[in-house]
C-alpha cells in the first residue's frame, strides 16, 4: 500500500506536545520580481523535510530568500523569549504559540493555523516483519522503531496509544519490547526502516517521501490516530516584518500552501 497522508483534528482538540528532530537551516535561494529581501523562520522538524522545496517555490513566486532554522517548537519559543528575533515562527503544538502570543512574542492577531498531519507505520521494503496493519507491531519478533520519548512524534505516537489501550490492553507494553531503537528524530526511522534495519516504525505521513524506494505504509484507523497542528505566525521583534507577512501569505494562500497540500498535509479545520 503506498503512502496515505492522514489528517488532523481542530487545534482546540490537540493535546499533543510536539517536539520535532533538529536540522540545519534551508540553503537561501536568490530571486528577482516583488523581492521582500531575506526572510528568517523558526520551524519544526515535522517541516524538516520540505523547507528546501518550500525554499524554492519562494524564489520562484519571485518574494525573495528564506532561510529555515529547524528545531524544538518549545525551546524556539524559550528563545523568542530570551530575545531571538525570526520574522516568522511555524509552531507544532498550539500550546505553546498560545504562550508566545499572550506574552507579544508573536503578534496575537496574525496567528493562524496552517496545515495538519497525523501518524502511520512504515514498513521496510519487501515487508519482511509481515507488517499488514498496526497491530502487527505487537507481534512477537517484529522489529520497530520508536521515536525517542523528548520529540513531538512520540508524544503523538503516545496519545493513540493510550486510544489502542482502551481495547486492546497490553498493547504499548508489546510494541515496547519490539522496539529496537529509540531515534532522535523522525527521518533517521525512515532511513533506518528503508535501509531494513528495522521492520517498521511509526512516523507522520508527512515524513514518507515521495519516492518511497520499496517502502510501504499501514494507517492508523481515524479512531486512534491522533493529530499534528501547525500554526504560524509573525514575530513581533522580527526585523523583517514585511517579508515575514509576504512569507506567511506565501505559506497560507499561495505555493507554499499548495506545496504542503501536495505533499500529504490537510489544510487546518476553521
Amino acid at each position: 500500500m503506498l503512502p496515505r497522508r492522514p489528517l488532523f483534528a481542530a487545534v482546540a482538540a490537540l493535546l499533543v506536545l510536539p517536539f520535532a528532530a533538529c536540522a540545519g537551516p534551508a540553503e537561501p535561494v536568490e530571486t528577482g520580481g516583488d523581492d521582500q529581501g531575506e526572510v528568517v523562520v523558526f520551524s519544526p522538524g515535522a517541516l524538516a523535510g520540505h523547507t528546501k522545496a518550500l525554499a524554492e517555490a519562494y524564489r520562484e513566486a519571485g518574494l525573495g530568500t528564506v532561510s529555515f532554522e529547524v528545531g524544538h517548537t518549545p525551546i524556539q519559543r524559550e528563545q523568542l523569549d530570551k530575545g531571538a528575533t525570526p520574522d516568522v515562527w511555524i509552531a507544532a503544538n498550539p500550546k505553546d504559540m498560545q504562550t508566545a502570543a499572550e506574552k507579544d512574542l508573536v503578534d496575537p492577531d496574525g496567528v493562524e493555523p496552517l496545515a495538519r498531519t497525523s501518524l502511520v507505520v512504515v514498513v521496510a521494503p519487501d515487508n519482511p516483519g509481515e507488517v499488514a496493519e498496526y497491530t502487527d507491531l505487537a507481534r512477537p519478533g517484529v522489529k520497530v522503531l520508536l521515536a525517542d520519548e523528548s520529540l513531538p512524534i512520540w508524544m503523538t505516537t503516545s496519545k493513540t496509544l493510550e486510544k489502542i489501550e482502551q481495547t486492546e490492553p497490553g498493547f504499548t507494553d508489546k510494541l515496547l519490547a519490539n522496539t529496537v531503537s529509540r531515534e532522535l528524530g523522525v527521518q533517521p526511522i525512515v532511513q533506518k526502516v528503508q535501509l531494513g534495519e528495522a521492520d517498521a516504525g511509526i512516523v507522520f505521513g508527512t515524513d514518507v517521501p515521495a519516492d518511497p524506494q520499496g517502502l510501504t505504509t499501514a494507517d492508523f484507523p481515524a479512531e486512534v490516530n491522533t493529530e499534528l497542528s501547525l500554526m504560524i505566525a509573525p514575530v513581533t521583534a522580527g526585523k523583517n516584518q514585511d517579508a515575514g507577512l509576504a512569507f506567511i501569505e506565501f505559506m497560507t494562500e499561495g505555493a507554499g500552501r499548495d506545496l504542503l497540500i501536495e505533499v500529504g498535509y490537510t489544510e487546518p479545520t476553521p
